[in-house]
């Protein structure tokens, strides 16, 4: 059975929306989560049991993603953050630049597990009746 799914992205996101959730909801959706935890050869901080958050900034002169992970012993988070010196001139943008950093981190490839028009995402999902 074929399911889509569609998210209206917000055009000013609150810097505290994180998107996370929806793109790993649509990674499992697309069946796209391996059970081992690809190596990147980031160091074992950098992987997917560690991701926290991913969200969007409004910088001066356009938007960031921010892909945060959980803190480890007495340290504060960690943070990826795509260049704040060539930000990107939507939130959409930096979503989608900040989803295919964790789609990478999850699944091990960068590739988007949704198409993008305008401001919306859709998965396409592929599976029994009762499936995601």
């Amino acid at each position: 059975m074929l399911k889509l799914m569609t998210f209206d992205l917000p055009y000013n996101p609150s810097q505290d929306t994180c998107f996370l959730d929806l793109v790993w909801d649509a990674l499992e959706a697309t069946h796209r989560i391996p059970e081992e935890t690809p190596d990147l050869g980031l160091g074992d901080h950098y992987v997917r049991e560690n991701l926290a958050h991913l969200t969007v900034e409004n910088m001066p002169n356009g938007w960031v993603a921010n892909i945060t992970f959980k803190p480890r012993s007495n340290q504060p988070e960690n943070c990826l953050t795509s260049p704040v010196h060539a930000p990107l001139p939507t939130a959409a943008e930096a979503l989608i630049h900040g989803a295919a950093i964790v789609s990478d981190l999850v699944s091990g490839s960068a590739e988007l597990p949704f198409i993008v028009v305008g401001n919306r995402l859709m998965v396409a999902a592929y599976g029994p009746p009762n499936a995601a």
